[in-house]
């Protein structure tokens, strides 16, 4: 059974708007609905595609489903304004398929990009070091209490070692990805900067 016949009218529309290339805010204010209600249908999509991910749905929506349910798509969400305009219709047609088209290829490209990136060391080190220098902190509070004390000792010392050692790892990647993939590199070194706050807070709150 094509898994597209088993879609409500409402998530097909979603589904259509995916291949797109849209958003769920972009696909709630297309359809009215909130950017919840979406993320509900898109999660019953995914449920009955057997799938995890937007990449995914997309890559199963393309290849798997078939033309009969592309029409279906296409259909659920112009059904009304295609009745009195079918030449404009089908220009429009072509020309939002070939946007689709673009969107798709640039949203895989970037989600892939980013899922490599992410994998990288040099990514994702400074992040698992900086939770280390966390977890330091806090074990050192929860067995010897939050008093300053008047030498820095062995916790102190793996503490600075795990945040020092990664300004050197930050610096090679932001050399190395910022000029390839500006975008994702941003949102990587971001992550890399939240992470080493989450470590400081705890160090300059309690004053050690």
């Amino acid at each position: 059974m094509n898994k597209g016949n088993r879609l409500s009218k409402r998530e097909r529309e979603v589904a259509g708007l995916v291949l797109q290339g849209k958003s769920n805010k972009q696909i709630a204010l297309s359809l009215g609905i909130s950017v919840r209600t979406v993320e509900f249908h898109l999660k019953n999509i995914y449920s009955k595609f057997e799938v995890s991910s937007r990449i995914e749905l997309i890559l199963s929506l393309v290849n798997t489903t078939g033309d009969t349910f592309m029409e279906k798509l296409g259909s659920s969400t112009v059904d009304e304004e295609a009745e009195n305009a079918e030449n404009r219709e089908k220009l429009h047609s072509r020309i939002d398929g070939l946007k689709a088209f673009r969107n798709i290829i640039n949203r895989i490209g970037k989600e892939l990009m980013m899922k490599n990136l992410i994998r990288n060391p040099s990514a994702f080190l400074p992040v698992i070091m900086s939770f280390a220098a966390l977890a330091t902190v806090l074990i050192y509070v929860a067995l010897n209490g939050v008093a300053r004390q008047a030498d820095e000792g062995a916790a102190a010392h793996i503490w600075q070692i795990l945040m020092a050692a990664q300004l050197p790892i930050i610096a090679f990647f932001a050399i190395k990805w910022l000029p390839r993939a500006p975008r994702q590199a941003l949102l990587v070194l971001a992550l890399q900067f939240g992470s080493a706050l989450a470590a400081l807070a705890p160090v300059y709150i309690l004053g050690f």
